[in-house]
């Protein structure tokens, strides 16, 4: 009987027979009772993560890579006018990641720009000069979204508890916008 889940199956010490030099050219002979109890173990790791994930991934690996994805996003609400230039808020960033895309869907065709304002929490509040943004802010023209996954001269890494700031640069009709940092965890 397996250990896994529950436990970690810790394998007896080997040792050779005193008197017996390793040759890898040679047969030995070893106890079933080890041999089967690391099968055991093997076969209850592959049940619990399957063999053959489930869904859209084509590997175990795939799926565990998938699970360091995340999104944060940021909800900017005029309150049923158009929006106001200016900064909106903060949130504190959890986790370390690198940020692989951002997304901005207004709730009806316009324009804004807005950057992004990165500092540690020692060093709260951040402020225009910690943008991490470059010259390619997340931007939505004459639209309603956007995406950009190459991110042009941004600072893409963050830190356990970070904080980032959102400030409205320009805004033409939209009343409500959700920014969306995709992140991958590290």
């Amino acid at each position: 009987m397996a250990d896994y889940p529950d436990g970690v199956y810790s394998p007896r010490t080997k040792e050779n027979k005193p008197g017996v030099e390793y040759d890898a050219g040679k047969s030995t002979i070893g106890y079933a009772e080890d041999v089967t109890k690391l099968d055991d173990e093997v076969v209850a790791i592959e049940t619990e993560l399957g063999a053959n994930p489930k869904g859209d991934w084509a590997s175990v690996k795939a799926r565990l890579d998938d699970l360091g994805k995340a999104a944060i996003a940021f909800v900017i609400d005029g309150g049923g006018a158009e929006i106001t230039t200016g900064e909106k808020g903060h949130l504190r960033i959890p986790f370390d990641c690198e940020i692989q895309g951002v997304t901005l869907l207004g709730d009806q065709s316009g324009s804004i720009v807005i950057d992004i304002w990165k500092d540690t929490y020692a060093n709260f509040p951040p402020t225009d000069a910690d943008s991490i943004t470059a010259s390619a802010p997340p931007t939505i023209s004459t639209a309603q979204k956007s995406e950009d996954t190459t991110l042009t001269g941004w600072t893409k890494t963050t830190s356990a508890d970070d904080i980032l700031a959102f400030n409205v640069d320009s805004v033409t009709d939209i009343e409500r916008v959700v920014l969306i940092l995709e992140v991958v965890k590290t």
